[in-house]
């Protein structure tokens, strides 16, 4: 196994109310609870992402790097939430240049 393969075990406390909720989605996409939870955690996690750019705390590069995705995948994430990209930050050149050769 790989670091990247090993799981950890996290406890997680969530009051009845979310527990409920979950519960119910879980019931509808019948689905199990820890795939579920790891569901909503992978896109909570993109948005916080995603977020962090839109407020310059973070570049593009840094994004796709806390995200595990290459800068295109990260690029087109930001398309999809309409998602303006800062075309002149390092990153992005450096992408531009090692893909277009400019």
């Amino acid at each position: 196994m790989t670091e990247t393969d090993q799981t950890n075990i996290v406890t997680l406390r969530l009051s009845k109310r979310n527990l409920n909720r979950v519960e119910a989605v879980q019931t509808l996409e019948k689905v199990d609870r820890s795939t579920l939870l790891k569901e909503f955690i992978e896109d909570g996690l993109r948005d916080r992402v995603v977020k962090l750019y839109v407020d310059n705390k973070i570049s593009a590069g840094r994004g796709a790097e806390i995200l595990d995705v290459s800068l295109r995948e990260f690029l087109e994430l930001l398309e999809q939430k309409g998602v303006g990209v800062n075309w002149v930050s390092n990153s992005i050149k450096e992408y531009m240049k090692q893909k277009y050769g400019q």
